[in-house]
């Protein structure tokens, strides 16, 4: 069993595996898993602590370090019909009203929000049918994560 309670300061690029795990693990900051060997791998951060996309820990007694990539989940993306400018900022403050009012979850990005369907998929559909906002949305698979600024987009910047 290997376990880690913090990241790791110095890395062996020569050394790093990939290690998967859901947003809701990340965000605890305690993962528990399988390695392609068998052994299980033990993320516990301090209370208060997230697990960030591509962040490392290690070294493994075998000199080895752990990558964690947060996977895809499904998302319904929302977008604001824009050819309805008049009033496009009333439109957007209700939009963020009432999925706040209803404690969901959003990732803003560009011009789109993006809510993870974690009360499941017809249910989030249904209240965005209910606003009566010209708005259009679709389900996509995206990777989220955490940072002290609130959710944001799970990929590696280049």
């Amino acid at each position: 069993m290997i376990v880690f309670e913090k990241l790791a300061s110095q890395v062996n690029v020569e050394k790093i595996k990939e290690v998967t795990t859901n947003r809701q693990d990340a965000m605890r900051g305690r993962v528990r898993t399988k390695l392609s060997d068998g052994e299980d791998l033990i993320i516990n951060l301090p209370r208060g602590q997230s697990i960030m996309q591509g962040d490392i820990f290690g070294p493994s007694e075998k000199g080895d370090y752990y990558k964690i990539l947060i996977e895809p989940e499904l998302v319904i993306k929302v977008t604001l019909d824009e050819s309805q400018s008049n009033d496009l900022i009333e439109k957007a403050v209700k939009l963020g009203y009432n999925l706040g009012n209803r404690h969901l979850e959003v990732l803003m990005e560009d011009n789109a929000v993006f809510v993870p369907v974690t009360i499941g998929e017809e249910k989030v559909r249904k209240i965005l049918e209910s606003m009566k906002l010209p708005i259009s949305f679709e389900p996509v698979q995206k990777v989220i994560s955490m940072s002290s600024k609130g959710y944001h987009a799970g990929e590696e910047e280049e």
